[in-house]
This record gives C-alpha cells, sequence and structure tokens, in this order.
C-alpha cells in the first residue's frame, strides 16, 4: 500500500467511524456503560469490509484491547481511552439533556 492509498484508507475508516458511531449513539435515549461503548465501536468498525475486529481475549491482551486486521496486518488499539470519552461524553449530553 502506498502513501496516497494508506492516506485514502485512513479517511475513509475515520468518515466510517464517526458516522457510524454518531448514528447508532442517536438512537439510544439513556447513558452508556462501557460494554454498550465496546459494541458501538465494534459495530463501527465492521462497516469497512476489508477489516476483521474484534475485541481480544482479557486474560491475554487486557480488559479494552481491540484486535484489527487488514490484508496481512494486524493492530492491536487499547481502547479505554477512547471507550471513557465516548462513554463520558455521550452521558453528560444525555443528563444535559433531561
Amino acid at each position: 500500500m502506498d502513501q496516497e492509498q494508506l492516506e485514502a484508507f485512513r479517511e475513509e475508516l475515520a468518515k466510517t467511524f464517526f458516522f457510524s458511531i454518531l448514528k447508532d449513539l442517536s438512537e439510544i435515549g439513556e447513558t452508556l456503560t462501557d460494554f454498550e461503548v465496546k459494541v458501538l465501536i465494534q459495530k463501527a468498525l465492521s462497516h469497512l469490509p476489508d477489516l476483521q475486529v474484534e475485541w481480544g481475549e482479557m486474560d491475554r491482551f487486557g480488559n479494552s484491547t481491540l484486535l484489527v486486521k487488514y490484508e496481512s496486518n494486524l493492530l492491536l488499539i487499547e481502547a479505554s481511552p477512547l471507550i471513557s470519552a465516548i462513554r463520558i461524553l455521550w452521558n453528560e449530553y444525555k443528563s444535559k439533556d433531561n
């Protein structure tokens, strides 16, 4: 994959992830748990057909490690900060909405 293809892939990944999370959050009328955020993240990333996405085994990778396979590459993402950020921002938004 050359630099141009990599940049196009990153852009598509970011757009798909962002819009999927926004769409799914707009359908949730309550506060979120970390588990629910994990489900949203996995669902958002699974919209890209070239990615294989799953949560790593807790005893091998920790509580919030996302395994993302693209072609022959495997990316390990420690997603705790992302999970917390989405949950906190959404829950604050929903508490002000009520």
